[in-house]
């Protein structure tokens, strides 16, 4: 496949051990969605409530799956609380497949 600036360029390198910076590469994703370059297909929590959930413990894999409109490629975008963040090229089946699991209440994680 061809490269794709848009969603090529998503991921922003972490510093050290983290292979991607978690709120740069989060608001990276946020601002191609709002621009209309990406859409979020599926998600435990929209994007912009990714960290928060993730800095609550509450729930150990936050996952978020975006849709590229310029290539048509769908983007994983994961975080864990005791792992690396993972952003890569998934194949559409892959968010069916996944088993989803339940996200804690809102009122116990969300920045006010």
């Amino acid at each position: 496949m061809d490269d794709c600036e848009t969603c090529d360029s998503a991921g922003v390198p972490g510093i050290g051990t983290l292979p991607w910076d978690i709120g740069a590469t989060t608001e990276a994703l946020i601002r191609r969605v709002d621009s209309g370059r990406m859409r979020e297909l599926r998600h435990d929590v929209p994007l912009e409530d990714m960290i928060a959930l993730l800095e609550s413990d509450l729930k150990y894999t936050i996952v978020s799956f975006v849709e590229c409109l310029d290539c048509g490629r769908v983007l994983f975008w994961g975080l864990c609380i005791r792992g690396n963040p993972i952003l890569r090229h998934a194949d559409r089946t892959e968010i069916d497949r996944r088993r989803w699991s339940e996200v804690p209440p809102r009122r116990r994680w969300a920045r006010s």
